[in-house]
């Protein structure tokens, strides 16, 4: 029996073929659908047997924190034969293939092949059982490059609509920058509280701002954190009738929690979950990252909200969570894209009017 290895190859310059098309350091905006991820296959067998199986119950998961079911991520499969140019600028990829003349697995992976932002995996097997199992190890990894790409889609776009008097106020409060697209609104902004504001018709998204003490590690305690949440938007979030006020739900949907030790503005706890609201039939879904500021003894929590009724709420969820990851501390360090020039052009058939509100 042929003995069962893997190889992860990091590749700087190569990947399915070469990148010197021409275009030198200019890059496309990658393509494809909010939250979609694009697997080649060899052949429709691969993608309706165990690896496609495989794909698709890793990514197609139910996001949780939401009020009703969604994936994190729409699973869209194509054969490598229909592999053309412009299916390759797509952001999220992942390439199956089959080799039985390989004694080990092969996974290579490159940030930013043919556009960006992009993230490409290929894993290349001896037979299908051993490709499965490498892609299950391989999976948390490629899902965090996925999601990281969806926060740059996102502000690919928000950033020409950046609105200058939000990001003023947000600095002059909390010392951060951030980056809070046009449409918002600054509705609160007392006793280091903010509570910035976008409405529609239909729908309305929030996000708060909030420094509390910051003492010692039990402070990032989940349950203190979801009493110090209970309290803050209690005094400051009303509901819509007198003597109703936002909550974190606890019965339906707990929270849920996960350290960030590199988020961009420095060490963070992520809360997900549902919020309702005490008096009434309002909810809806919320992100919230408790970044710790050591040299003042403070903690800074940001937090995007939405409400959206019977509408899928997935995507406006992500764009407040990209706009979270803009914020940095004045000396937080920034990524370096100084060699990355990324193309703009607004004739991208994959940009929506709406993504840019």
């Amino acid at each position: 029996m042929r003995r069962l290895g893997y190889i992860i190859l990091i590749m700087a310059s190569v990947l399915l073929s070469s990148c010197s098309d021409g275009m030198g350091d200019r890059l496309p905006r990658s393509v494809g659908g909010t939250s979609e991820v694009l697997f080649i296959t060899q052949n429709k067998e691969q993608w309706e047997g165990a690896m496609g199986q495989a794909v698709r119950d890793f990514f197609e998961k139910e996001q949780y924190g939401l009020p009703q079911p969604e994936k994190n991520f729409d699973v869209v499969n194509l054969e490598v034969s229909a592999f053309s140019e412009m299916f390759q600028k797509h952001r999220n990829l992942i390439v199956g293939a089959i080799n039985k003349d390989l004694d080990k697995v092969l996974v290579e992976t490159q940030d930013d092949w043919k556009s960006a932002p992009q993230f490409v995996m290929r894993i290349t097997a001896p037979d299908v059982d051993s490709w499965v199992k490498v892609f299950n190890m391989q999976a948390e990894t490629l899902k965090e490059k996925f999601d990281e790409n969806e926060r740059e889609r996102f502000m690919t776009f928000f950033r020409p609509n950046v609105s200058p008097a939000n990001a003023k106020a947000v600095n002059n409060a909390f010392g951060i920058s951030m980056l809070v697209p046009d449409g918002f609104f600054v509705a609160v902004n007392k006793d280091k509280f903010m509570w910035l504001r976008r409405e529609t018709d239909d729908m309305s998204m929030g996000l708060l701002i909030y420094e509390t003490p910051y003492r010692d590690t039990t402070d990032l305690n989940p349950q203190h954190l979801v009493a110090v949440r209970d309290s803050v938007v209690k005094k400051y979030v009303p509901g819509p009738l007198d003597g109703t006020y936002m909550t974190t739900d606890k019965k339906y949907v707990y929270p849920v929690f996960e350290v960030l030790p590199d988020f961009p503005a420095g060490y963070a706890v992520e809360m997900r979950g549902l919020w309702n609201v005490v008096g009434d039939f309002m909810g809806g879904p919320f992100v919230s990252y408790t970044i710790v500021n050591p040299e003042q003894d403070r903690l800074l929590t940001i937090e995007g909200f939405v409400y959206y009724p019977n509408k899928e709420k997935r995507d406006e969820l992500r764009k407040l969570e990209s706009v979270i990851y803009s914020a940095r501390y004045p000396d937080s360090e920034v990524p370096d894209d100084s060699d990355k020039t990324v193309d703009t052009d607004d004739s991208n058939p994959d940009v929506k009017d709406d993504d840019l509100q």
